[in-house]
């Protein structure tokens, strides 16, 4: 008889206007959510900001993460984080050779950076991720920028209440973890990621990343499609005679007939809306706009569980 082990993992994402947290479990290879749970921020309680510290209201930050713990008593609190993709820069960096421990990769990120920014480098703290190699060798990564001030703020709050933050990730990249199995492996292909004001756009060549945009404003924005388009435009001309053939959406605001509508009028490539019901498993009705809404809201902090997995 073959065994199957099971693990839970839980997710916390902090975004502008509410925090959410879920519990997820993995059994061989299928993803369940067991729980999940959103609590609102009052106004103006956090602002995101790369170089300002963010919680401009500690005392209801405080206050709204411990509402939020109640709901999941009895649970482990190490936690995947998710915070606001407005925090930090996201750029693509390739290097010939990577030494072969994490630390020493992300000192060699934070040296051949040194030059390209206007502040410190010592005060700012360097993750990344693996997108690939091209023909001729080189390792191309996804790398996240951040102030340590600003991170570690957030971290230490949730330290007052005995969470763990085990990996720190930016929103749009905990997004695209969860939405990238059911990506293309082959071609040339893009991601939109989608939050209420922010998205983020990458496109791939194959498996690898060759091209990243952040935009702070998303679909509640009036001018959310012209963006898009702008930003489609912006890859053409930086990247000549290397045409999208398909795009995937990942939403975590849901309206999904409506992205496909719109986008499927503004673009005349191969579209997809990935479904989160085909990564994992929930108990909501999928067949109903609002569960599924419900659901989507949740895929940031679903990725950042996940992210304690690897």
């Amino acid at each position: 008889m073959a065994f199957t082990f099971t693990k839970r993992f839980t997710g916390m994402e902090i975004a502008p206007t509410a925090i959410r947290m879920a519990i997820v479990e993995k059994s061989g290879k299928t993803w369940r959510m067991i729980k999940g749970a959103s609590i609102p921020l009052p106004e103006g309680a956090i602002k995101p900001s790369f170089k300002s510290l963010n919680v401009v209201e500690p005392k209801f930050f405080l206050e709204a993460v411990q509402r939020l713990l109640t709901e999941f008593e009895g649970t482990a609190r190490t936690v995947g984080l998710s915070l606001p993709s407005e925090i930090v820069r996201i750029i693509i960096r390739g290097y010939p050779k990577l030494p072969d421990s994490r630390t020493e990769i992300e000192k060699l990120i934070s040296w051949s950076l040194e030059k390209s920014f206007h502040f410190p480098i010592e005060n700012t703290k360097v993750s990344y991720q693996v997108t690939g190699s091209d023909i001729s060798g080189m390792t191309h990564l996804l790398v996240t920028i951040a102030m340590k001030d600003v991170i570690r703020q957030y971290e230490d709050l949730l330290a007052q209440l005995n969470v763990d933050t085990r990996v720190v990730r930016p929103a749009g990249v905990n997004l695209f973890n969860f939405f990238s199995p059911n990506l293309p492996r082959s071609g040339t292909h893009a991601f939109l990621g989608l939050f209420d004001n922010y998205f983020s756009f990458l496109v791939f060549e194959n498996a690898r990343l060759t091209f990243f945009h952040g935009v702070k404003r998303g679909f509640s924005d009036l001018q959310f499609f012209q963006d898009v388009d702008l930003t489609m435009q912006h890859y053409l001309e930086s990247s000549p005679g290397k045409r999208i053939e398909r795009l995937s959406v990942g939403s975590q605001v849901g309206y999904h007939a409506e992205l496909k509508e719109v986008l499927s009028n503004l673009i005349d490539i191969q579209l997809d809306i990935l479904g989160e019901g085909e990564l994992i498993e929930s108990e909501f009705d999928l067949s109903q706009p609002l569960e599924r809404l419900k659901l989507s809201s949740f895929a940031s902090a679903l990725g950042a569980a996940q992210s304690l997995a690897k």
